[in-house]
């Protein structure tokens, strides 16, 4: 009975995780399809789709944007979503979207990626890692960003003012 009764618990536990990993990958979706429309880059015109990509293995997420892009595009642009296993296939991207499990790459992706406008979101807890331009956390229950304006200047991105103010 004992025995049953723990294995229950493990599985709605487990059930229920995964509920939330849900929920928080389809929230940063949303926020990632508004960055396309806050958010102006310099040379939308010279690329025949706008790209958004995921450094690494994010299932959840990979889904959300896929399940969407078919419907929305950017500047009459069509909506590519690629996932990157490792930074050397990294490649030009409009958004990259690197998750908190892949932090550690994220300097070499800013080097390679050097003097491109991209975008570059992150997922990450407390602070805010060098090399992001936008990084999502949940505070006080609620799915947040900080911006770095400075970074966004550098890359040649225009930050509208409406995602400046959502800022924290």
């Amino acid at each position: 009975m004992k025995k049953s009764i723990f294995v229950l618990t493990a599985i709605f536990t487990l059930l229920f995780a995964n509920q939330a990993n849900a929920q928080i990958e389809r929230h940063q979706a949303t926020f990632v399809y508004n960055f396309t429309r806050l958010v102006q880059w310099p040379n939308l015109h010279e690329r025949p789709t706008f790209v958004i990509g995921i450094l690494g293995r994010n299932a959840a997420l990979l889904n959300e944007l896929n399940a969407n892009a078919a419907d929305r595009n950017v500047g009459s642009r069509n909506i590519e979503v690629k996932e990157f296993a490792s930074i050397e296939e990294l490649e030009y991207c409009h958004i990259l979207f690197v998750s908190n499990s892949r932090l550690r790459d994220l300097p070499r992706a800013n080097e390679k990626l050097a003097n491109m406008p991209v975008l570059v979101v992150t997922e990450n807890q407390g602070r805010h890692p060098a090399g992001s331009i936008i990084n999502l956390s949940i505070e006080n229950e609620r799915l947040g960003l900080r911006l770095d304006e400075e970074l966004a200047e550098q890359r040649k991105l225009v930050i509208s003012r409406q995602l400046a103010n959502f800022s924290r």
